[in-house]
């Protein structure tokens, strides 16, 4: 019976905790910001892949394709870029058919991503610097550099709770709320910054240097947005 006494209290405590904050009067809103923001970076990605019976072979060729493009991007006269290789793999080139499979040699495959800042010149320079050194496809991607997104991140989610401040305080002078303050904010989401993506697919030029024309990239602004919930108490007259 004393064990029946002692646990009652306990169990009993949620239930006067959750009373008591149904309890307090409060206004919920949600507050919103959004921003509209030019990338500063661009993203190129490139996926090398070489086929071969050997894999001393492959490897080799995949290896030569590398040195390739980072050299092509050395003499590009670009010095701010980041060249980053990474997922390198050397497979058997299992070939499927009709429920059936056969081995033919080895495939090797490898990512290269190359950085640079969104500055018109040296963007195109890279891609034509690529566009030379090698016959491969890849994409150009636009997007926010980390340095930009922690600055705009913080601006947003200011933006959002003057947002939910200024939501509060109208719906306190319209019911006739003399003053209200904070009792508790949420917030999980964050802003989401998508890159921006353009597909191209490089072409061995065999025309006159003359002939060739440069690319033409115009990204346009991104959106960023956030959003937090916050909850204001009062106290009723």
């Amino acid at each position: 019976m004393k064990k029946l006494f002692f646990l009652l209290p306990v169990l009993l405590m949620p239930l006067f905790a959750s009373a008591q904050q149904q309890s307090v009067p409060s206004i919920d809103v949600d507050g919103a910001s959004e921003l509209k923001v030019m990338p500063d970076e661009a993203i190129l990605n490139m996926n090398l892949r070489e086929l071969g019976m050997k894999v001393s072979d492959v490897t080799n060729q995949l290896n030569k394709k590398t040195k390739s493009i980072e050299n092509a991007l050395k003499k590009s006269g670009v010095k701010d870029y980041k060249f980053v290789v990474d997922n390198y793999y050397v497979n058997i080139n299992r070939i499927y058919t009709r429920g059936s499979s056969k081995d033919s040699g080895y495939v090797a495959t490898q990512n290269i991503r190359v950085v640079v800042k969104h500055r018109d010149n040296d963007l195109v320079k890279i891609v034509e610097s690529i566009n030379k050194s090698a016959d491969l496809s890849y994409n150009v991607s636009f997007g926010i550099s980390e340095n930009q997104k922690k600055s705009y991140q913080e601006k947003l989610l200011e933006l959002a709770l003057l947002d939910a401040k200024r939501k509060a305080d109208i719906i306190a002078k319209t019911m006739g709320i003399d003053q209200i303050r904070v009792y508790k904010v949420n917030y999980s989401s964050g802003a989401s910054f998508q890159p921006t993506e353009y597909r191209m697919e490089t072409m061995m030029m065999k025309t006159a240097s003359e002939d060739r024309v440069e690319p033409t990239f115009s990204p346009d602004e991104q959106t960023l947005s956030d959003r937090v919930n916050v909850s204001f108490t009062f106290i009723h007259k």
